[in-house]
């Protein structure tokens, strides 16, 4: 590429989980990261978690090369992993997942193989509930937590103190070098230094 040429802009999808349909609280921090400058060096897409289709159809339509980052709450955690495992099998690696706290049934190590290599960084956070009850913790349950299991696979997991529905607490956590995971989201992961490791440590 030459020095002058600009860098491609990264595709931020985010998709959205079965309760998006009523409480809305991926499509909400959603709206909220549309309207904030330093968006606006990034592609963004809101998609239900069925609709990994129209996530497809615009990475299809993006220059090759171009960085995908792939936030996923909820059920759209899943479809978030499940994309990014096609993507992988297909050659077309993501730059960035991000689940937060995912839900589904069914999963196993060999899924979870497939998705950690359909990413160059994986950053799974799980919501292990606030001080107080709260009802989204038990729709996620009854969903189908990932639970413990991206521990081994993903390069960083979060236990984080929020419940289910939280997802815009959870955005705001910290990684280890600062920033929060909403900033990940929108500018991606930093490419390691020669002889150093990943910034987001395994």
């Amino acid at each position: 590429m030459p020095d002058d040429a600009a860098p491609l802009r990264p595709l931020v999808a985010f998709l959205g989980g079965a309760g998006d349909r009523l409480f809305q609280p991926c499509r909400s921090v959603f709206r909220r990261v549309e309207a904030m400058p330093e968006a606006a060096g990034c592609e963004l897409l809101y998609a239900a978690h069925w609709q990994a289709g129209r996530v497809l159809d615009r990475i299809a339509a993006r220059p090759a090369g171009a960085p995908v980052h792939l936030v996923g709450h909820s059920w759209g955690g899943d479809a978030a992993a499940r994309l990014a495992a096609r993507l992988g099998a297909e050659g077309r690696q993501v730059a960035l997942l991000l689940t937060i706290d995912p839900v589904a049934r069914w999963i196993d190590p060999v899924f979870l193989a497939r998705v950690r290599a359909g990413a160059r960084v994986w950053v799974n956070a799980r919501a292990v509930g606030g001080p107080h009850f709260h009802y989204s913790d038990v729709v996620a349950a009854i969903g189908g937590p990932y639970g413990e299991a991206p521990r081994r696979f993903a390069d960083l997991h979060l236990d984080l103190p929020q419940p289910h529905a939280a997802f815009g607490a959870m955005l705001a956590a910290r990684l280890p070098d600062g920033r929060s995971l909403l900033d990940l989201a929108l500018h991606g992961p930093a490419l390691p230094e020669p002889g150093a490791g990943d910034l987001v440590p395994a």
